[in-house]
């Protein structure tokens, strides 16, 4: 009986283990590897299963199907020049077949991955404490956009007029010294080291990934020059695949609407360009990348007497040539170090026109003497050592050296500057905390030798100039664990500011919220940051005339400083294939010693109109308040419909501080002050200033083939400017007998005609283009782009008038 029991339990046992093996051997992992850039399947990708040294291998089209005899696994899975992906599988009972998408990350990408990862502000859009736009070159390639500008004038809230950036109304007309913007290429300063103006022909914009526009204050991370926001243009490493890109672009300008104020005879100006790109791996881990650019513009305003019996390029006109190359070493034997060596190197030749001869006939052409032909060589180098530690820790040692020597015509506005900027950053997340870290050390030494910024408009004598600005930086970022729907960041810098022999500091910090509804994905922020901007060599010591007048120095002029606060809601959404984000933010920013553009007589010749001119001063107490609104999406409108649109309006309230008692003279002035310089006082609105500007983009393509586009823009009239610019027009009707008398004997001046301009465009701008594009073969694509298709007659700042409408073709083929 005992011996029956026995064979009994070993039968069972036997059943019980067979069973089980016959279970496990059910169990199985199917699936298909990617590469998670363009979706490409991935074959022979090894899959080592438990660490069994002897690997599974994918098909040709990346399938595997992988049988296992346990109720759980670990999968590694190893490809060359890849990052590796481990997953861990778990079968039940009712789950035997556990299917699976594995995407792979080059190794190349994976450390631009780590440049996201190791960066100072969230860029999400939906979980950022500020307002953040991100916008893609594939949303401008159509439409013939050759530089940076015309894509940032697509985001709302932003104007790039004249060269200037403005983020909601935070600037006003500058001439192009000093920016409360702060432009940025691959994370490090892109200004020109004396002036402090965007450089923007140095972008690469045949290598542009993305632009990041930082609205709002960003001192606390970015430091001096983002005092209203921050505008980060990041470029392209190579991706597994060689690629190479040549677009070449033509252009003609029509004759204006009024036919007779053309500035050029028979035939129109042209302009032209040509640009190359190649990217590749070179042996698994050496990143290499070229590109060059050749652009040429005969330019639509014409020299100061008749262009009949001028020349080409007499007038306003741009001839440059760039190169630029981007390397990346990743060390094998040490996992996450990589070296990189960026440069850029660039010839131009150019003229300028600083005001036009007058508002009516000759507003196509320069103002006398106010046209500067210059010649100027630029470079920049970028050696950067980044280190991804096994911990999580990441460790950056950025470094640009930026020179321009520029060369003018008459040789008063020479002048040669060199920038070196250095940045140690640190990040560190830990996960098990929700918290992030980034901290740094930086210091900016900008020089500026030549006559231009010499300080002194009695002398032509060149002069050494410096600046140098040193500052330590901390953030950190909480994240709840579960859900990570609320955010909480706080942020400290202290600058230390040194030019010539003048010294400033001060610390200045910054905060923030976000919390995320999880099932509506809805999200509120709130934010507040404090700013600080010294002023540019040029802004202080600029001293120049350009035709009658002059450009003052001002050696006096103090740093600004501002704190922000902005509320803001922001929904994404989707409607079956389609998907888009709806966003709203109030804002408020205050300022105290506040730097504005002034004109008026501040010279010392005894001579009333060769002492007018413009000069920088501290004008006390402002603030600018408002909202921002914009709705962008994309997606399949049916199989073979794809559309794409963005849409935006702000609203900018910009107004002095200082009262109405009208004893609250400039800083460094004790005769003139807001109320007796500026020509429209009735609601204090600042000089300069486009208060309501509104934005739409449409994109459709057919069948992958065909693209229209529409780009429409509305800026409206500044409503205030400098009352000097009215009260020397000659054909302003409201001059009384003796200021008529005066102005009559100036002979010809540039305001002439301006009041009845600006009575006649009161109700602002609006600007239409339009373009198609069409998909010959994969790689080739030819458009046609008319911009400023109703030919309207409009500026955008005073005395300067914008282009006609003028036609584009535009040719690109990739490889």
């Amino acid at each position: 009986m005992r011996l029956k029991f026995l064979k009994s339990v070993l039968l069972s046992i036997v059943i019980i283990l067979f069973s089980t093996y016959f279970t496990y051997s059910q169990n199985s992992v199917v699936g298909t590897v990617y590469d998670q850039t363009d979706g490409t399947p991935l074959p022979h990708v090894m899959i080592f299963v438990n660490d069994d040294p002897n690997p599974e291998l994918t098909d040709m089209n990346g399938n595997f199907d992988i049988k296992v005899k346990c109720d759980s696994c670990k999968l590694k899975f190893h490809y060359n020049v890849y990052h590796e992906v481990e997953e861990e599988v778990f079968f039940t009972a009712k789950q035997k077949v556990v299917k699976m998408k594995v995407e792979m990350v080059q190794e190349a990408q994976l450390m631009d991955g780590i440049e996201i990862m190791a960066k100072k502000i969230d860029n999400d859009p939906v979980t950022a404490t500020s307002s953040i736009m991100k916008i893609s070159p594939k949303s401008s390639e159509n439409m013939n956009v050759t530089d940076a500008p015309a894509m940032l004038n697509k985001v709302g809230g932003v104007a790039v007029i004249d060269n200037e950036p403005q983020i909601r109304g935070g600037s006003g007309f500058s001439s192009g010294m000093g920016s409360r913007v702060l432009i940025l290429l691959d994370n490090m300063p892109l200004l020109r080291p004396d002036a402090g103006r965007p450089m923007w022909s140095f972008i690469p914009m045949e290598n542009v990934k993305e632009i990041e526009v930082y609205k709002g204050a960003a001192s606390v991370v970015y430091g001096s020059s983002a005092l209203t926001g921050a505008i980060n243009v990041l470029t392209n490493y190579p991706s597994l695949k060689p690629t190479t890109k040549i677009t070449l672009h033509a252009g003609i300008y029509d004759s204006p609407s009024s036919s007779y104020k053309k500035s050029w005879g028979d035939v129109p100006p042209l302009k032209w360009g040509v640009s190359f790109m190649h990217s590749r791996i070179i042996k698994k881990n050496f990143d290499l990348v070229l590109g060059a650019e050749y652009f040429s513009d005969q330019g639509y305003i014409g020299p100061e007497y008749p262009i009949s019996y001028a020349k080409s390029n007499e007038g306003q006109f741009e001839n440059r040539a760039r190169v630029n190359f981007g390397t990346r070493y990743r060390f094998a034997k040490v996992r996450g170090l990589n070296v990189s060596l960026n440069g850029n190197f660039m010839y131009s030749e150019n003229a300028q026109s600083f005001f036009w001869y007058d508002s009516d006939t000759n507003m196509y052409r320069s103002y006398k003497g106010s046209l500067s032909v210059f010649k100027d060589f630029s470079f920049y180098v970028d050696p950067t050592i980044a280190y991804a530690a096994p911990d999580g820790s990441y460790y950056t040692l950025r470094n640009r050296i930026t020179y321009s020597n520029n060369k003018e015509k008459t040789g008063l506005q020479d002048a040669s500057s060199i920038m070196v900027y250095d940045e140690f950053q640190y990040t560190k997340s830990f996960k098990k905390l929700g918290v992030s870290l980034c901290t740094g050390i930086m210091n900016n030494y900008s020089s500026s030798y030549g006559v231009v910024f010499n300080g002194d408009n009695n002398s032509t004598e060149p002069a050494m100039m410096s600046a140098d600005n040193f500052a330590p930086y901390a953030q950190l970022e909480w994240k709840t664990l579960k859900n990570k729907n609320l955010t909480i960041v706080f942020g400290v810098r202290h600058e230390f500011y040194l030019i010539n022999n003048e010294f400033f500091y001060k610390t200045i910090h910054r905060g923030g919220i976000n919390y995320q509804i999880p099932a509506s994905f809805t999200s509120f922020r709130a934010s507040f940051g404090q700013g600080f901007r010294y002023p540019s060599i040029g802004e202080k010591y600029i001293s120049v005339m350009i035709g009658k007048y002059g450009f003052y120095p001002n050696t006096e002029l103090v740093p600004e400083d501002s704190w922000n606060a902005e509320l803001g809601i922001a929904q994404p959404f989707r409607v079956g294939a389609f998907k888009g984000i709806f966003d709203v933010a109030g804002y408020y920013q205050h300022y105290n010693n506040f730097i504005e553009f002034a004109f008026g007589t501040w010279g010392n010749h005894g001579n009333f109109l060769e002492d007018m001119g413009f000069k920088y001063f501290n004008t006390g107490k402002a603030a600018i308040s408002g909202v921002d609104v914009s709705l962008m999406g994309e997606g399949n409108l049916s199989p073979n419909v794809f559309f794409r649109f963005t849409a935006s309006y702000t609203y900018s309230h910009p107004v002095t501080k200082m009262g109405k008692d009208r004893k609250n003279y400039y800083l460094q002035d004790s005769i003139n002050n807001y109320f007796n310089t500026s020509s429209d006082t009735s609601q204090l609105i600042l000089k300069y200033r486009i208060q309501h500007t509104a934005k739409l983009d449409l994109e459709f393509t057919f069948w992958k083939k065909l693209s229209l586009n529409v780009a429409a823009s509305y800026y409206s009239a500044m409503k205030n400017v400098d009352k000097m610019f009215f009260d020397f027009d000659a054909k302003n009707e409201n001059l009384g007998y003796q200021q008529q008398t005066l102005v009559n004997s100036m002979g010809d001046l540039p305001f002439e005609g301006y009041a009845n301009y600006v009575e006649k465009h009161k109700k602002g701008s609006f600007i239409l283009d339009l373009g198609i594009s069409y998909n010959i073969l994969k790689d080739l694509k030819v458009s046609f782009v008319v911009k400023n298709v109703l030919n309207n007659e409009y500026t955008l700042r005073p005395m300067h008038v914008e282009a006609p409408r003028n036609f584009n073709i535009q040719i690109s083929y990739g490889l």
